[in-house]
């Protein structure tokens, strides 16, 4: 198939000629770490809420129809915050994401979660957010988590993720398309419902 003019082609497919393809970890603040490694307890609002792999929709979303909450000593170091954006390290799960939403309540994420927090200068939240709902994410997935018998892709193989890089402007344009064609579909649904 040719290209069209003005595009390249790369490991995540064709993009503009002014865009670059760079691994995750070079558009971070830091490194990407593990939750907490602690049980769930019965939800308590003395107690902060804790999301799993399984509080997490299909599409990305925080279910709070099922509640628990986590009680350590060491949550305060698990909080997360806005602009982060947690993955699934392992079994069938492995690949789903949740960025985090302050409306969704303050969270502690646990320990089969890899959390990561895009540094705004190379890489705008939720474009990244945006990105990792697409195929050639999921082919990357599919390929990573190929390597044992027990799927899962580690913080440091996350950090190899290959985005591509369009300049931030252009990344805000992107991720504001997205969040508006989501919200059209969140109406529709509703109005389908009715």
């Amino acid at each position: 198939m040719e290209l069209k003019p003005g595009y390249k082609e790369t490991d995540v497919g064709d993009i503009p000629e002014d865009w670059e393809v760079i691994p995750l970890g070079k558009g971070l603040s830091g490194r990407p770490g593990y939750g907490i490694n602690a049980p769930a307890v019965p939800y308590s609002d003395r107690l902060p809420a804790y999301i799993r792999i399984t509080d997490i929709t299909e599409d990305g979303r925080y279910d709070p129809s099922n509640p628990v909450s986590v009680k350590s000593a060491d949550s305060e170091k698990y909080f997360l915050e806005d602009g982060d954006i947690v993955f699934a390290r392992t079994g069938a799960s492995v690949g789903k994401s949740y960025k985090y939403r302050p409306c969704d309540g303050r969270l502690v994420f646990a320990g089969f979660l890899i959390r990561v927090h895009p540094d705004s200068i190379n890489l705008y939240a939720p474009y990244v957010a945006a990105y990792i709902t697409t195929g050639p994410y999921w082919r990357w997935v599919q390929l990573m988590s190929m390597r044992s018998g027990q799927p899962g892709i580690n913080g440091n193989e996350y950090a190899m993720l290959p985005i591509p890089k369009p300049p931030i402007t252009e990344q805000r344009a992107i991720a504001t398309a997205v969040s508006e064609v989501e919200s059209l579909l969140d109406s529709l649904n509703l109005l389908i419902a009715k």
